[in-house]
């Protein structure tokens, strides 16, 4: 038996959001040279809220994203860009030889081999 995850394009959206957001603070702290601790204690905060904010058990908000800057030395910049429409992020090209999809149960999945450098929807066999 198997299960699906269907998550909203909204949703989805966000979550990616905030995990890259988490990314780059978590890559900003390790180029500082600076500890939890030492940034817990700038933001006169415990540094199990700065671990928390940090691996996504906590929410970031704007504040939070803001006194992480200050604390690590940096500025933020934050920009909306036009969406690329060729944009496929779930779409990927065989490296290998050959790829055997063989798929049960799926509505309108390909079955077969896919050849190598040949495109193929991933979300699509997946569903």
């Amino acid at each position: 038996m198997s299960y699906q995850l269907k998550i909203d394009p909204k949703s989805r959206k966000s979550a990616r959001f905030i995990s890259r957001l988490q990314k780059v603070i978590q890559k900003a702290l390790i180029e500082s040279g600076k500890t939890q601790q030492e940034v817990a204690e700038v933001l006169g905060v415990d540094r199990s809220v700065v671990n928390r904010r940090l691996k996504g058990s906590a929410n970031l908000t704007a504040r939070s994203i803001a006194e992480f800057a200050y604390a690590l030395d940096k500025d933020v910049s934050i920009e909306f860009l036009d969406k690329k429409v060729s944009e496929k992020t779930n779409w990927t090209i065989s490296k290998e030889k050959l790829i055997n999809v063989q798929v049960e149960c799926a509505r309108s999945a390909p079955k077969g081999t896919i050849s190598p450098n040949q495109k193929f929807n991933l979300e699509r066999i997946a569903s």
